[in-house]
Order: C-alpha cells, then structure tokens, then sequence
C-alpha cells in the first residue's frame, strides 16, 4: 500500500513539472502576445540585415582586392584626382610661385636690377627662375597672338606693358658702365601685337649722384620699334625683327622739351626704298617676296623664321614676365605696369 502511495506521488510531481514546462510554449495574453511576435520580428529583420551587410562587404572587398591586383603601382599616378584635389594643387602652387617671386623682388631690389649684380646674386636668381619654370601657370602658349593676326578680343598673353626689374643680359647690363649716362626705366610695351617697343630711359650719370637742387633733371628716352612673329613649333617662342629707333629728349634740365622732334633711324628704309620702287615694274611684288638670291634671280618668300632674333617665355602670370634672349644670352624679369609714362 505505502508503495502505490509513493508511485502516485512520484507520478504527480513528473506531472506537475511536465505542464510548467508545456506553459512556456503555451499563447500568451494578447498584450503580451504581440509584444514577443515584435520583437521576434524586430530579430529576424537584424539578423536578415546583418546577412545582407555582411555579403556586400564581404563582395566589395573581394571587389576591391581583384581590381587592386590588375593595378601596378606605377599606375597609380595615371588616376585622375578629384576636382577639389586639383583645386588644392593649383592653390599650392600659387603660394609657393608667389613666395618665389618675392624673393626674386628682393634679389633684384639689393642688386639694382641686375646692374650691380655678383656672381653669387646671378646664380641665386638662376635658381630662383628655375624653380619658377616648375610652376608657370601659363604653360605652353605663351606666343598665342602674338603675330596680330586676331581680333583685339583674343587672348594674347603676352599684351601688356612689362617694366624690367632684373637682367642678366651683358647688352643691357653694359650699358650701366657709361660714365655719362645711366639706364633709368625700362620697358617693353607689347599692348600692340605685333608691334613690340622696347623703351630704355636715359638720365645724366652726375644725376644719380648729386641732388636735384644742383643738378637739375634731364631724361632722355630710347625707342626700339621690334615686330614680334610665332615661330612654328615653339609655342613659347617669339621671333623679333628690329624696324626703329626713336631718340626723344623729354626732359632738360628740369625743362619739359618732348615736343622737340626725335630723332629716328629707320632699320628698314631700304625695303620701303625698293617696294617704291617696285611700284614702276610691272609684275614686281615685294609685299609678298623679299630681296633676290645670289644665284638665278629666283625671289625668295619671307618667313617669321627669318626673323634674326627671338626669345623664349620661361615664366608668364599676370605680374611676371620672365624672358631668355636668344643672343647674346640673359635673362630678363620684368613686371606688368599700368603705363610707361616717364
């Protein structure tokens, strides 16, 4: 009898634990009910994004991994930069040019444009100008309308009034060792392409030395009218052909007298002699054909390769101007000025 009793109980407590565990799977309230069905909702939809992300990253970096590998690293310069990459590049070259200019300023302040220079001053600004030449902004092109053949509405870098602050050049630097007179300022107006006017101001030596109570100023102004011409294949070259000088007296002792008339030598009177002359033969066309060779009689045409001298543009912005001379050597800086007024 006591063992049915034990049986019986051990049988009602299995009974017992076995509903308190079917309750956990048995439906809940409702309020409760809806809120486990969320946040089960709420799981699966994390779990399902978390897949998604996970393929996607696990896709883009096996992406990433192969283009990489098609890639060299040389050929990683060949990708083109962001607008705002190259915006920050061409900034960054403004201040380094504009710090390079300013210490070619003081170079040529300390050594009065070239006329004092030492050798130590020449090499400097030749290092200077060479840095510069890594960041022109005007690149190829220089010459580009040089030739006047556009409408005044063209781009012509190089139409300006240029006032030189530094040579190197031994033709102009020479002329400081007059004992007589010295360079003052000078120019090269180029506001009429072709047409090239390089403008040398002369004052008395004894002028630079005394004051103007003793020594009443005079000036005296040079004026060699160039034709400048492109040269073909050389986009920052500029070919000159000299056609003038004008000698005008502007001021004399302390005397305005530039309505005196200059004196001018004409480089070219022996064409202009000639086409007046052609002008009396029939079929005779010097516009277009210049002089006759030796042999035959054969005219021969004029190119802007014919031009005797040139110099080539080593730096152009729209302050600076830095010019090589072809012959007999040098360098020229010159900055854009407003006028050339004396």
């Amino acid at each position: 009898m006591i063992w049915h009793i034990a049986v019986a109980a051990c049988l009602a407590l299995l009974l017992q634990r076995d509903t308190n565990s079917a309750d956990a799977f048995l439906p809940t309230p409702t309020a409760y009910r809806s809120s486990s069905m969320n946040d089960a909702v709420r799981r699966s939809r994390s779990l399902a994004y978390d897949d998604y992300n996970g393929r996607i990253s696990r896709a883009a970096a096996a992406a990433a991994t192969d283009e990489a590998s098609e890639i060299s690293p040389d050929d990683y310069d060949l990708i083109p930069p962001s607008d705002e990459d190259e915006d920050a590049v061409v900034d960054n070259n403004r201040i380094i040019a504009d710090r390079l200019k300013r210490r070619l300023l003081s170079v040529a302040a300390s050594y009065d444009r070239g006329f004092g220079a030492t050798t130590s001053a020449r090499r400097s600004v030749d290092d200077i100008i060479a840095e510069l030449r890594s960041y022109n902004p005007t690149g190829e092109g220089a010459s580009r309308g040089i030739d006047g053949d556009g409408d005044d509405g063209d781009d012509v870098p190089l139409r300006a009034i240029w006032r030189m602050i530094w040579t190197s050049a031994f033709d102009v630097v020479s002329l400081g060792a007059s004992p007589f007179a010295a360079p003052s300022a000078i120019y090269q107006d180029i506001r009429n392409p072709p047409v090239a006017i390089n403008i040398i101001d002369f004052i008395p030596r004894v002028q630079t030395l005394l004051p103007l109570s003793i020594s009443p100023p005079s000036l005296l102004r040079a004026k060699v009218t160039t034709r400048a011409s492109s040269r073909a294949g050389m986009s920052n070259r500029v070919g000159l052909s000299f056609e003038g000088l004008v000698l005008q007296p502007i001021e004399l002792f302390g005397r305005k007298v530039d309505g005196l008339p200059p004196l001018s030598v004409d480089f070219t009177w022996p064409g202009n002699l000639l086409r007046e002359l052609a002008a009396l033969v029939p079929g005779l066309d010097l516009d277009s054909n210049v002089g006759m060779t030796s042999g035959g009689g054969n005219a021969r045409r004029k190119t802007n390769d014919d031009a005797p001298g040139y110099f080539d543009v080593e730096y152009l912005d729209d302050e600076m101007l830095i010019i090589r001379q072809q012959v007999p050597g040098g360098v020229f800086v010159l900055v854009k000025v407003d006028n050339c007024d004396p």
